[in-house]
């Protein structure tokens, strides 16, 4: 089977008691499943979800905005590992 793409998030607690968190700050590692996802040849699209909102003038476009920079540069580092 083929997986075409990844709500990408991260979360803390479990249901129903748990909050949505940035993606490098909750329960799952990240860092470990994009590499899980690029070692299996993983060629789908990653879609930010549920970012947290920031304290901000735009709270919502700063929470997206943190989460594809960290994205990025996270898929940058494993691809070039």
């Amino acid at each position: 089977k083929k997986i075409a793409y990844v709500h990408f998030r991260n979360v803390r607690g479990t249901v129903p008691n748990y909050i949505e968190e940035f993606v490098d700050t909750g329960d799952v590692d990240m860092v470990k499943a994009l590499r899980i996802y690029h070692k299996n040849g993983f060629d789908g699209v990653l879609i930010p979800d549920h970012a947290p909102e920031m304290t901000c003038g735009a709270p919502w476009h700063a929470g997206i905005a943190y989460t594809l920079g960290w994205m990025r540069a996270a898929i940058g580092i494993i691809e070039s590992e």
